[in-house]
This record gives C-alpha cells, structure tokens and sequence, in this order.
C-alpha cells in the first residue's frame, strides 16, 4: 500500500493485489472492509460476513473433463510484441450511452454495447484491414454462473475468460447490434458446465507443466475489456468522503480498457459510464473522433 499526500490537499492511495489470490469483486469487498474499519466501524458493522476462502468448490474433477475448446489461455494468442501506449479516460455521458444502447437491441448490457461500441472505434483507429479477425477478449465473473452459486463473501479469484472472434469487415460494416449480439453470446455461454471445463483445461495444462499465457502481448487486432461496473468502487471512504477518481493503477498492454460507472454517477445526472483504455499515442486522435463520432 502507497500513501501520497498532494500539495493541494488531496490524498492517493494505492494498493497492490495479487489477481491470483483475489479478483475486483473481492479486492473492493478487502477495501470496503478495510474503510469502514478506518472510519471506526466494528468489525461486524465493517464485514457483515466473513470472506470465504474455501477453494474446494472451484476444484477440478476427477478425472477432468474438458468438452470446450479455450483458445484463450493459449499462449500462441498473445502473440503481440511490446508497444508503447497511453491510458485516457473517456467519459460517456448519459445522452451517449442512451444513443449507443439505443443502436442496439433492447436489453442489451451496458458492458455488451459500450464494449461493441470501443471496439469498432479501435478497429477504426488502428486501420485494421477488412480482411483480418480481431478477437475480443471477455472476462466473466463466475459466482452467481456455476451451480450450485458460490457464497457472496467468496474470497478469491472467480473469474474466467471466453473470446469472440469476428472479422474486421463486419465490425465495421454491420449494425452495432450485430458486435454487441456476438459480446452477449460469449457472456450468457459462461455457464457451469463451461466454467468447470474452463477449471479441468487449466488443471490439465498444469499437470503438463504449462502455465496459462501471461506476460505477453495482444496483436494489434485485439482487444480486452474488463467491466467494474456494479462493484463498488467509489464507496471506498475512509473518513475523508467518497473518492473523486479510481481506476487501475496499471494496464496489461496496448489494447485493454476497463469500463467503470462515472465517479458523479450519484449526483442525479442519470447515470453514465468511464472507459479507461490503454492504446497507442498515434492512434489516439483518429480513436477519440470515431469514438464520440466527430469523424
């Protein structure tokens, strides 16, 4: 944990985390534990319930059984070289997300349509060619998806990953509805029996010795979106208010995004959306006028 203290009277704190030891849902549950303990809560006020550490319920099986294929843990799809990038925060407003839902079907997820929507908008900025696929990386958050449903205080990583492939041309030229259908798609299939397969693949490739990829890079036609939205990020106070900013300190590489409610998303504007997304510096311009449609 880092501590700063500004000139201009504010305050940042930082913390490191381990992901393999916990994921968002429980790195905000540590910290709202840990800010109302800072502002004198008893602990049972604090941490209504005690973090569940039991991890025999994401175990394998035995003998694994492993009847999808998860293309996304292999290294061979990290193939990217290193490249230099920048992170922005980019604010959707009420009236912009309004009008990027309204392009898609009804009941769409924000997640699925602002995801589909940053994802044509880096297809554009980075000139992909129509002939190439540019495959999405989606994280999804397992807890309420497996049966039966993993305690709420879990203390752990409950999270896997699933991809959606689709071609260039078509991100493009198709209705965003068409991208945000095929981002549905690959969230609603994360179900028990895929996620226990997910858990049997990984055990399978431990025994084998290998590791699931890290430390590599996506290839430019790639692109990963992590979603905090509906965790509570901004209710991290520690006696000094609701924090003005919080995002990750540090992203994975060109090409990743996270998308958090707004930090004013309380103060009766109606509720918009951040997308904070790492990219290269030469692509940024031509990236935030297809993203607001100013192109």
């Amino acid at each position: 944990m880092q501590v700063t203290f500004l000139k201009c009277g504010g305050v940042a704190v930082g913390t490191g985390m381990h992901h393999v030891t916990m994921d968002g849902a429980g790195a905000f549950q540590f910290i709202r534990t840990w800010t109302g303990l800072s502002r004198g809560l008893d602990a049972a006020a604090a941490s209504p319930s005690l973090p569940s550490h039991d991890r025999t319920l994401l175990r394998a099986r035995s003998p694994p059984h492993v009847p999808f294929e998860h293309p996304v843990y292999s290294p061979s799809y990290l193939n990217g070289l290193p490249r230099p990038f920048v992170t922005r925060v980019y604010s959707v407003p009420p009236k912009l997300l309004a009008d990027i839902k309204a392009a898609c079907a009804p009941g769409v997820s924000t997640y699925g349509a602002v995801t589909a929507h940053l994802w044509r908008a880096m297809c554009v900025a980075r000139g992909l060619p129509h002939d190439a696929e540019s495959r999405l990386r989606v994280p999804a958050n397992i807890r309420q998806r497996v049966r039966p449903p993993l305690p709420s205080p879990y203390f752990g990583n409950a999270i896997v990953r699933d991809l959606v492939t689709v071609p260039v041309r078509d991100i493009l030229s198709q209705p965003l509805g068409f991208v945000a259908e095929r981002i549905k798609h690959a969230v609603a299939r994360v179900d028990d029996a895929f996620v226990r397969s997910v858990i049997d693949f990984l055990e399978l490739e431990s025994e084998k010795g290998n590791q699931a990829a890290r430390g590599q890079f996506m290839p430019e036609t790639d692109l990963w979106v992590v979603s905090w939205l509906g965790m509570p990020i901004y209710d991290a106070d520690f006696g000094w208010g609701r924090p003005a900013f919080v995002a990750p300190a540090q992203m994975f590489g060109s090409g990743t995004a996270y998308v958090t409610q707004a930090p004013d998303k309380d103060d009766g504007s109606g509720g918009g959306v951040s997308v904070l997304f790492a990219l290269e510096p030469e692509y940024i311009q031509c990236f935030e006028k297809a993203f607001y449609g100013t192109e």
